[in-house]
């Protein structure tokens, strides 16, 4: 009898030592890449089927000391299994404490384990924030509403301000090193993402902001040829002027001759740059603006991508400008989907004014000198001048910039920064490509406005502003009931981001709640306006966007 309990004792000990190994294993599991092995993590939200994660893999080496400005490099192996349970380091920025240089880390989600299935779409999101801030940390990011509609998510960090785009215009420090970040961890994501269930020939890239920028970028640019199979670009373009610089040698020298720098060759202000302390470079990079940018309503916009120079032996990321390459048909011809919110401008009013203590009169007497530089073309000629005359009259007639002028201050900040670059490049697309061109407008005014609910001190004004559609794709902290008009739109959303990452199509199945979304032609200039109902319609404001067609002679 003793033998018999004794032998029953050891095979229930060893059948419970076996379910918990399988426990731990479904809890913690462990994924090995060439790189090393990983250790992630089982989350299981409300209301939501449960997925996995795993975060803080590096993919770049960390970008410091000699590889300070540098293109990037890819990070090492490890040994043993490394804990992917935290987030890595956001990029240097302000406002971010803890926030450093060594920061090319990405971070995985997938709703199922390699070998329960086949390969699943994956997302990659490229974060916004000026190019100077920012983290594809997943705080007010959350994907888990993407992954509930089986796709794999990643997010990337990739450096920031200085640290990512300053440039010499020459082979010292060519540039748009943030954007060769994106490459990379878009490599990676090839390499390494059918071990963790994502199919590699079925990415879809996509971005807000300079994360919708750094997308389009991603298409013109021919290092990230096959990295990617569609791509979704949300209120950004590079055509627009918040997106590229024109001067960075010249804004790189003013930062080092802030530091004391006194000398006028490349490497020697590299060199003096390299051994400043990031705090130092950081702060400032952020106060130094040449005197073109002082009246721009978003300073901020001097650290930013830029041609690069061609240097033999060297691989760019771009070396002609946006435009010209968009228009010679240069760029990866993949489904495409893009728009814009109804009121991208009220945020660019308020944070150029109000928040920068600047008033309305102001803004009227410096008209030329504030929208001068956000030109395409001739921001330096007297055409441009002509041109901002023109601008002001369509806009405001004869009236002065003022509070009773301020839904039309509001509506043109909406074109010239945005809306403009957006469909322009939609219509461009269109007519080169013969992958499908999807544009919307997203109209809805609700509680899980990204940009409103994040920063305090906007404009009371109505309408969605620039970003506030994200908080209808993540999950940003907000809860609102199932049955609330918010989780429809977002429903909603999600349900077309997700269709076209795994089919091209955004509406493959059309529904009364679901109406075709056309895709955008030369000839049918359908876009879908994403309000409290989805409406299918055309020619977004015809008369704002012929009249910046005529402008730039298009």
């Amino acid at each position: 009898m003793k033998g018999t309990t004794a032998i029953l004792w050891t095979l229930f000990v060893l059948a419970t030592s076996q379910l918990a190994e399988v426990f731990s294993d479904d809890e913690y599991p462990v994924i090995t890449l060439p790189q090393g092995a990983l250790k992630g993590r089982k989350v299981t939200p409300d209301n939501l089927s449960p997925y996995y994660t795993f975060l803080g893999i590096p993919y770049g080496k960390p970008p410091v000391g000699n590889l300070r400005f540098k293109a990037p490099v890819p990070a090492e192996t490890w040994n043993g299994t490394r804990d992917a349970q935290q987030e890595g380091n956001m990029c240097k920025q302000s406002g971010a404490p803890g926030s450093d240089e060594n920061c090319l880390f990405l971070n995985v989600y997938t709703p199922e384990l390699p070998g329960s299935g086949s390969l699943k779409p994956v997302m990659v999101w490229i974060h916004g924030g000026g190019f100077g801030t920012g983290s594809g940390n997943h705080e007010k990011q959350g994907p888990q509403f993407l992954i509930n509609e089986g796709i794999v998510y990643v997010s990337i960090n990739y450096r920031l301000g200085i640290f990512g785009f300053m440039s010499t215009e020459d082979e010292v420090v060519p540039g748009n090193a943030g954007l060769k970040d994106q490459v990379l961890a878009l490599r990676w994501v090839q390499q390494n993402i059918a071990a963790f269930g994502g199919d590699p020939n079925q990415v879809t890239i996509f971005g807000d902001s300079a994360g919708g920028a750094s997308v389009f970028y991603l298409l013109l640019s021919p290092m990230s040829e096959g990295l990617f199979r569609g791509a979704i670009v949300q209120s950004g373009s590079p055509t627009t002027s918040l997106s590229i610089t024109h001067n960075p040698r010249k804004n790189a020298f003013l930062v080092g001759k802030a530091l004391g720098f006194t000398g006028e060759f490349s490497q020697d202000l590299v060199d003096f740059l390299r051994n400043a302390s990031s705090d130092e470079l950081l702060t400032t990079s952020f106060v130094t603006i040449n005197e073109e940018d002082q009246f721009r309503l978003l300073t901020s916009a001097h650290e930013t991508p830029c041609v690069e120079p061609v240097v033999e032996g060297e691989t760019a990321f771009i070396t002609e400008d946006p435009n010209t390459l968009l228009d010679a048909g240069k760029f990866h011809k993949v489904p495409y989907l893009t728009g814009v919110t109804s009121e991208e401008g009220i945020f660019i009013v308020s944070s150029g004014v109000f928040q920068a203590n600047r008033t309305l009169q102001e803004i009227d007497e410096d008209f030329s000198k504030t929208f001068k530089p956000e030109l395409r073309i001739c921001r330096e000629d007297s055409c441009g001048d002509e041109m901002i005359t023109k601008i002001k009259s369509f806009y405001f007639g004869d009236k002065p910039v003022s509070n009773e002028t301020l839904e039309d201050l509001v509506n043109m900040s909406t074109d010239m920064f945005m809306a403009e670059g957006v469909v322009h490049a939609a219509k461009r697309i269109a007519s080169l490509s013969s992958a499908p061109v999807y544009l919307y407008q997203f109209s809805y005014d609700g509680g899980l406005g990204f940009m409103k609910l994040n920063i305090p001190g906007f404009l009371n004004f109505p309408g969605p502003t620039h970003a506030d559609d994200l908080g209808y794709i993540f999950d940003v902290g907000i809860k609102v009931s199932d049955d609330s008009l918010e989780a429809k739109v977002r429903s909603r959303m999600v349900t077309l981001w997700t269709n076209f990452a795994k089919t091209g199509n955004p509406t493959p199945e059309v529904t009364e709640e679901f109406p075709a979304w056309l895709p955008y032609t030369s000839d049918a200039t359908n876009y879908l306006d994403i309000g409290s109902q989805l409406e299918a319609k055309k020619d977004y404001h015809k008369e704002r966007m012929d009249f910046w067609d005529n402008l730039y002679n298009y």
